[in-house]
């Protein structure tokens, strides 16, 4: 037993230092990289939206593009099979601005079978932008989007740029589901990967990637993603390429309304940490070791209290509590920074069983053949 304390006392007091440093770094990272004047004229940028049933979220979203200080954009939606009036509501727009295209997706359902990406790669041969904004129809951009991200990727010479967006959700349990995300940014060097490119440590998410068009056609684009992972397969893709790439704080500037509800949190949130591990037998082995330690990480703060008990004011407890306050503190800062609310901010125990439980249940579907099921499409 004396063994198992030191070895969860000194993980804890590691793993939280380490997510201080990371956290702090990061944000000074985010900081650095947002320091810019915006820029309402350029080159042509095209903003390119695979669409799936998403009456509700269409047309505020076209709103919003149509609004944005960069004029010098077009706008290209794919109607992707939707069976509601989405592509009703995008005809609708086009009619007012001429700047929009629809577009309708092949109907054989084999070219599906991952989703997203094939929605993506029928619209991009119709982009004439010098730069691809991909954004996810569920999104919402204040004005000034545009112009901030062209300003980054000019002022650093970028090739490919990604971040979090605020993310909304009506539901509090769906709200600490989607909050999983936040781990990306207090364990994941951001900073670091900046300036030492590692495809393996680079991540990306989809409702917000901007792309040079002659880097995206240097690289074969989504022609050679493998998977459904668009978002951090595009990224390592890019940084695999020597091509450069940085993740930035983009949440003043896009929103995104996520998911409705708890259960369609945790389905889509699933399905995109799933995507982490090739699927193969061997990956049980490091999907065990992560949910036995993340289940360490969310009972931490018990083991404080367990340990007080057992030995008061100990040094093994003082460097417990330290490595507890030290990893929910950064969490809690990256939450903040990230346009989180303070109640999901404080969640994070919560947040992290979650994770456990997405990584488990994930897993089974893979075994027994379910796979994942998203908007009414078996997912490969």
């Amino acid at each position: 037993m004396g063994i198992y304390i030191t070895i969860y006392v000194s993980f804890m007091l590691i793993i939280g230092l380490y997510a201080m440093v990371t956290t702090l770094l990061n944000l000074r990272h985010f900081r650095k990289l947002g320091n810019v004047r915006d820029t309402t004229e350029g080159p042509l940028i095209s903003v390119i939206i695979p669409a799936r049933n998403e009456e509700a979220s269409i047309g505020r979203l076209l709103e919003s593009l149509r609004r944005q200080s960069y004029g010098n954009i077009e706008i290209l939606v794919m109607n992707d099979q939707s069976s509601d009036r989405t592509e009703e509501i995008i005809q609708g727009f086009a009619a007012k601005d001429q700047r929009i295209r629809c577009f309708t997706s092949n109907p054989d359902e084999r070219l599906h079978a991952n989703g997203k990406i094939n929605a993506l790669l029928q619209l991009i041969p119709h982009v004439k932008g010098e730069y691809i904004l991909a954004t996810d129809a569920d999104t919402y951009h204040a004005s000034s989007c545009v112009a901030y991200a062209y300003s980054v990727m000019k002022e650093h010479d970028l090739d490919i740029i990604s971040g979090f967006p605020t993310e909304l959700c009506p539901s509090f349990a769906g709200t600490v589901n989607i909050s999983a995300m936040m781990l990306t940014n207090t364990l994941i060097p951001h900073f670091f990967v900046y300036h030492f490119p590692l495809p393996s440590a680079t991540f990306a998410i989809g409702q917000f990637i901007m792309m040079r068009k002659k880097a995206y056609d240097e690289t074969g684009g989504y022609t050679k993603i493998k998977g459904y992972m668009d978002d951090v397969g595009i990224a390592r893709l890019f940084v695999r390429n020597k091509k450069n790439f940085a993740f930035i704080s983009i949440s003043k500037y896009v929103a995104c309304y996520m998911y409705t509800n708890a259960s369609e949190a945790f389905r889509g949130i699933e399905r995109s940490i799933a995507g982490i591990f090739p699927p193969k037998a061997i990956s049980f082995i490091p999907i065990l070791c992560l949910v036995t330690i993340l289940v360490h990480i969310a009972l931490s703060p018990v083991a404080v209290i367990a340990l007080f008990a057992l030995e008061g004011f100990s040094s093994a407890f003082g460097a417990m509590l330290v490595g507890v306050l030290s990893f929910f503190i950064s969490w809690y800062l990256a939450c903040r920074k990230a346009g989180w609310r303070k109640l999901i901010s404080i969640a994070a125990p919560l947040t992290i069983i979650q994770i456990c439980v997405m990584y488990i249940h994930g897993l089974y579907n893979r075994f027994t053949g379910k796979g994942f099921i998203w908007k009414g499409r078996k997912i490969s």
